[in-house]
């Protein structure tokens, strides 16, 4: 009899257990969901909400569960249902840990002004800093900046919002954060970003802190290797926090003259990036007047340095003769001035300054290797000069102190010296050229890949047609055009395609590349506006050039192609 009965209860228990585990994984189910559902219309909860919701739910789960195992199992063993309990809790808290990682980051607001700038806040450096203290000071920071820089800047206040590892800006190993300031400002629309790094001494009052500004890709398409963070002078509050707040008139207006700085930076690249480095550069200048250095802690110096040496190797390309050495000498001694003063010991940001530099200075020697005018013609450039620059950019091109953007420029810078020494007679062609237009068209996840593609793929092109394999030049110069951007560039490759298609009496596509150049052309000249500096000057002798070039070789294929 004991053992009948003992039969008819196993089945029992299984038949109740089969309505068990599908109520459990609803239940487990539904919880985490629901608290996902609200997060992903609100997407910004205090984590307050989220851990009383989820305590909230906790508890009902607990009771649910309860509920189940009193009606369904309170004859079973105990055993039994200690098991169902630990099942239970390790079902929920797998779901709710599963769920969890697809939690939406906090909304961030887009700015839209023509210039933008985000304020991400300030990190602490040590334990002693007061986290309100430093949302404080950054908040003063943005009201300031809105206060300073012109209407046409937007100012963002994104304060405790980035989640920005901006500790790393201490000198330690700062990938991550680079790489979540590049996801933050393509949000935001950003065009710099502004951090920084507090400590206080160990034994003493002070308060020290190093402000710190990110440029964007985007602010700097033509020059890749200054992308990413800088760390400024440093800023002295001599009681610390604790007297700060009787100071916060005195604090608005240090921060104001400081961003007026930053607002001087801002319009030197805007000069530079709308092709007027005269104007650039006389910004630049007085950023660098030592009577005004303690006025530049949000502008630091390695930045304006490698953007001062920038625009003057900008107007070394449209000068000549004497014009263009000094030009090229002043950009060269910027750059070695950040070699000597950015440490070689630490990694972080100010290292990365000085790779940045290296790259530049390597561009630079470049520029003094050859004769413009003379398109790297054997017996016109320093052939001990150009072999030094390929190795040094292929070393750079591996140097991990640059990012991702920095590294593909220097491999696009050596395969434009390594098309100068083909073209010189001092070496054959070895495939770097082609090695560097694969790797490049590989790298389309980074961004501002593009105008570096295009500009290898543009050099890849002459080397085709240097080899007499034309079809396989307009082939390339096409990719070319497909990535590139700006116009002047744009204007000269639909003008090589328009020359390379007449070699082949394609009538059609000579006609169609030769308007486009123009337009082109046309489309560069008004970028300018009315500055009439030698960039512009420059511009119309190469469009001049091109057109007398044009007029020439179309009068020879009408006279040598067949007539249709």
């Amino acid at each position: 009899m004991r053992r009948s009965v003992q039969d008819t209860r196993v089945p029992e228990e299984g038949g109740r257990a089969r309505y068990l585990w599908p109520l459990l994984a609803v239940f487990a189910v539904a919880v985490p969901t629901v608290l996902l559902v609200v997060e992903r219309r609100s997407a910004n909860l205090h984590w307050v909400w989220v851990a009383l919701i989820v305590l909230a739910s906790l508890a009902g789960y607990a009771v649910a569960v309860e509920k189940i195992i009193q009606e369904r199992l309170a004859e079973s063993r105990r055993r039994t249902r200690m098991l169902v309990w630990l099942a239970a809790t390790v079902l929920y808290l797998g779901l709710a840990v599963t769920l969890f990682q697809f939690r939406p980051e906090p909304a961030l607001a887009r700015m839209t002004g023509d210039l933008d700038v985000a304020v991400a806040g300030f990190a602490a450096a040590d334990e002693k800093q007061d986290e309100q203290e430093l949302r404080d000071f950054a908040t003063d920071l943005a009201v300031a900046a809105k206060s300073q820089l012109p209407s046409s800047t937007g100012v963002g206040n994104y304060v405790a919002k980035t989640g920005l590892p901006l500790t790393e800006l201490n000198g330690s190993d700062d990938s991550e954060l680079e790489r979540k300031t590049a996801t933050f400002a393509d949000k935001t629309d950003a065009e710099i970003v502004v951090g920084g790094l507090a400590r206080t001494e160990p034994n003493g009052p002070q308060t020290h802190l190093w402000p710190a500004v990110y440029i964007n890709s985007d602010q700097v398409t033509n020059l890749p290797e200054l992308t990413g963070w800088y760390v400024g002078e440093r800023m002295i509050l001599t009681s610390g926090w604790t007297k700060l707040r009787d100071k916060k008139e005195q604090l608005r207006k240090e921060l104001t003259q400081q961003v007026g700085a930053l607002a001087e930076f801002l319009d030197a690249t805007d000069a530079w990036r709308a092709g007027n480095p005269a104007k650039a550069r006389q910004i630049l200048d007085g950023l660098l007047d030592p009577q005004r250095h303690h006025l530049n802690s949000f502008v630091p110096s390695d930045l304006v340095l490698l953007f001062h040496g920038a625009v003057a190797e900008q107007q070394a390309v449209a000068a000549t003769g004497s014009s263009r050495a000094k030009f090229l000498e002043t950009a060269r001694k910027d750059y070695n001035r950040i070699m000597a003063e950015s440490p070689t010991s630490r990694p972080g940001p100010r290292a990365k300054a000085r790779a940045r530099a290296a790259l530049s200075l390597q561009a630079n020697a470049y520029r003094r290797a050859i004769d413009p005018t003379k398109l790297c013609q054997p017996g016109t450039v320093r052939a001990a000069d150009l072999a030094q620059v390929s190795l040094s950019l292929k070393a750079l091109a591996d140097d991990s102190d640059l990012t991702d953007l920095g590294r593909l420029k220097a491999v696009a810078n050596r395969a434009q010296v390594e098309y100068c020494r083909i073209s010189a007679g001092l070496v054959t062609d070895d495939g770097t050229v082609d090695k560097a237009v694969k790797k490049l068209s590989d790298a389309q996840g980074v961004t501002g890949v593009g105008e570096l593609r295009a500009f290898t793929e543009s050099i890849a092109a002459n080397l085709a047609h240097r080899a007499g394999n034309i079809p396989d030049a307009i082939t390339r110069i096409r990719d070319a055009i497909a990535h590139g951007e700006d116009p002047f560039q744009r204007a000269r490759w639909h003008g090589w395609l328009a020359l390379w298609s007449l070699e082949l009496c394609d009538m059609s596509t000579e006609s169609t590349a030769h308007q486009e150049a123009l337009a082109q052309f046309a489309a560069a000249n008004r970028q300018h506006g009315a500055n009439p500096d030698a960039r512009t000057k420059y511009e119309k002798k190469i469009r001049t050039e091109y057109e007398k070039s044009h007029a020439k070789a179309l009068i020879s294929a009408q006279k040598r192609c067949p007539k249709r």
